[in-house]
């Protein structure tokens, strides 16, 4: 680290609301900016890129977004807050004093950072569910890093997951901060307390794998209150999968799937059979219109509610996955026999059903006895069952179903649930879970997506305020990793990486434009375009051979070396394997016979041999030439 002498301020502390609380940029006051060109030797210098400086008397160092803080103040991010007063400064308070000082750093070469997360959520495998790990570390850097030092709490969000990731920066290269701008930094990731590293590939923390199409079904133990997940993967020639949970009456579990998501829930997901407790099976059907073409892994869960004293607590089920027919339902199709129309038939007033005209005095008589028929939904149940006794309807949505599914029923659609993202800065507000669970799966800003162009798991975050990002739908995580530029391989120009598949269109049109309007070689061998000034008519590759800068103003020279050229072609061949121009490589012909063919080849270059003879410029149709020398 090398401090600049005099650089330095002190300022008072205020939190930087706007600003995204995982950044280490912040804004200081314009007489710090005014210092620091006055410290460059006066004037309108070049500043150096990037600025870092460093808050005392911690040791945390940061970059610099702006100059646009209240004179006597730096704006800090959250993260950056809570770890000046981590080193016992007091950054939380706004009222906290700290010297802000420019430093240059080294270029940082080597990181190892260490995992925070506790071993409750190590057993769980909290970093396998995140994915590309060291992917998703990588584009946090870069987008909201400038600066690495020892202790240095790094933490991002992950999309889909409540709480945001946590490593310590336990070890730096070649000094204790460095800058990690523009650097090709080396990046060790370890274990809490371990020196194992963790790998950068995607495992579910359950052991047991759904296959597809198995003979058996998968027997699983769940306890109460947990969430089983399950990863199944998907060929892609298969049209659609049907996924089934099949368990004892008596316990109550939702079954739930998503693509990407592994921390499933009856809220955070992408396919869901929430139904009620009664229902004890539960059905998904994922289509392949809804994956992507190749074979994919998709996470399915199992979500079991908290026992009661009338439950057991581990809970015991069947979990299935089978091929279906994207245009088929696996359900029996219901229909109406035949008869229903026929003059013979009544329909019971009370249990809605047709029976014989015949039979049908007895059957109301026995029916208006045994039976009662619910107004609210129409179910026939018997007089003074149990069936009757337990059969119920929701007092809001008058929903039927048995007793047991209202605790459940009221929890999904009647109680009102808050989602974290708000769309902006307020907290978003929902009538029911079901509700929030499709927002939750379509608009929310912390639904997990792969990102088109860096194919990593993020959250999609709000809507991008361009309105050519609201035209090709994207949010504000694609269009920002979008707008980067990169170099095109073949114009040498900076293309936005969502404008690449644009950008090549245009060089494959202008491919095409070129081919259909351009000269072709004289040769009939050769493809390429004609050399502009040629006198052969041939391109620079097939006129190479035959170049001379000697003073030649009647080509004679030049016709001699073309016809000794191809004499010793059709004669002697060009000696290159594998030439198939089999009637002037090798042709075994006399030298009579090879002369007979270069003759008129030779004679249709002679007004080369007298331009005055053309009106100065010699008109020769290159195209009627048959010319064949072999490539080069």
């Amino acid at each position: 680290m090398h401090r600049t002498r005099g650089i330095s301020q002190r300022l008072k502390c205020q939190p930087a609301d706007a600003h995204s609380p995982f950044s280490d940029k912040v804004f200081l006051p314009p007489s710090f900016l005014s210092a620091l060109l006055d410290s460059e030797g006066g004037g309108m210098q070049e500043l150096p890129s990037p600025i870092t400086v460093r808050i005392a008397p911690s040791n945390a160092c940061c970059g610099v977004r702006g100059f646009d803080a209240e004179e006597g103040t730096v704006r800090i991010p959250a993260g950056m807050l809570e770890q000046i007063d981590n080193d016992g400064v007091g950054g939380d308070n706004s009222n906290s004093m700290v010297t802000v000082e420019y430093v240059r750093l080294e270029k940082g070469e080597f990181a190892r950072l260490r995992s925070l997360e506790s071993e409750k959520n190590k057993e769980k495998g909290q970093h396998e569910e995140v994915g590309n790990l060291r992917g998703l570390l990588e584009s946090h850097m870069r987008s909201n890093l400038t600066v690495l030092f020892l202790g240095e709490i790094v933490r991002f969000p992950v999309g889909g997951r409540r709480e945001p990731l946590s490593f310590e920066v336990v070890a730096l290269e070649p000094a204790s901060a460095v800058d990690i701008i523009d650097v090709d930094l080396t990046v060790d990731i370890v274990d809490s307390g371990q020196s194992t590293q963790i790998g950068g590939s995607a495992s579910v923390s359950a052991s047991d794998k759904l296959a597809l199409d198995a003979l058996q079904p998968l027997d699983i133990e769940v306890a109460s209150g947990a969430t089983h997940v399950m990863p199944l993967l998907i060929p892609p020639q298969a049209d659609a999968v049907d996924i089934v949970l099949e368990y004892n009456p008596g316990h109550d579990a939702s079954l739930v799937a998503s693509r990407l998501l592994r921390d499933v829930s009856e809220i955070d997901n992408d396919w869901s059979d929430c139904s009620a407790p009664s229902h004890s099976r539960k059905k998904l059907r994922v289509e392949r219109t809804q994956l992507p073409d190749a074979a994919c892994t998709i996470y399915v869960g199992v979500v079991v509610a908290a026992a009661d004293s009338t439950t057991a607590p581990v809970f015991k089920g069947k979990v299935s996955a089978v091929s279906a027919k994207r245009a088929q339902s696996s359900d029996a199709d219901v229909s109406e026999p035949e008869d229903v129309i026929d003059g013979s038939l009544l329909v019971c007033a009370n249990c809605r059903t047709s029976v014989p005209k015949a039979n049908y005095d007895m059957h109301s008589l026995f029916c208006q006895r045994h039976n009662t028929r619910c107004e609210g939904c129409g179910a026939v149940l018997k007089r003074n069952s149990a069936e009757a006794a337990n059969h119920w309807h929701c007092a809001v949505c008058s929903e039927p179903g048995v007793v047991g599914d209202e605790a459940k029923h009221n929890r999904l659609h009647h109680t009102p649930c808050v989602c974290a993202c708000g769309g902006g800065s307020e907290e978003a507000s929902f009538e029911s879970a079901l509700e929030m669970a499709e927002h939750r799966r379509t608009d929310c800003a912390l639904r997990l997506i792969e990102c088109r162009y860096c194919r990593l798991g993020v959250a999609q975050g709000p809507h991008a305020g361009s309105a050519e990002a609201r035209m090709l739908g994207m949010r504000e995580h694609e269009w920002s990793c979008g707008s980067r530029t990169i170099t095109c391989a073949r114009c040498n120009a900076y293309v936005r990486i969502q404008h690449v598949a644009t950008h090549m269109q245009m060089h494959d049109f202008q491919d095409r434009q070129r081919r259909a309007n351009m000269v072709h070689c004289a040769n009939k061998r050769c493809d390429r375009e004609r050399a502009a000034g040629n006198p052969l008519g041939l391109c620079a590759a097939c006129y190479g051979p035959l170049y001379s800068n000697a003073w030649d103003p009647g080509y004679q020279k030049l016709l001699k070396r073309l016809t000794r050229m191809l004499f010793a072609q059709i004669t002697q061949g060009c000696g290159k394997g594998g030439c198939t121009n089999r009637e002037y490589c090798a042709a075994g012909l006399s030298e009579s016979e090879a002369a007979a063919r270069i003759v008129p080849i030779v004679r249709a270059y002679a007004p080369l041999a007298n331009p005055a003879a053309a009106g100065g410029r010699p008109n020769i149709d290159y195209d009627s030439i048959d010319l064949r020398l072999c490539s080069v």
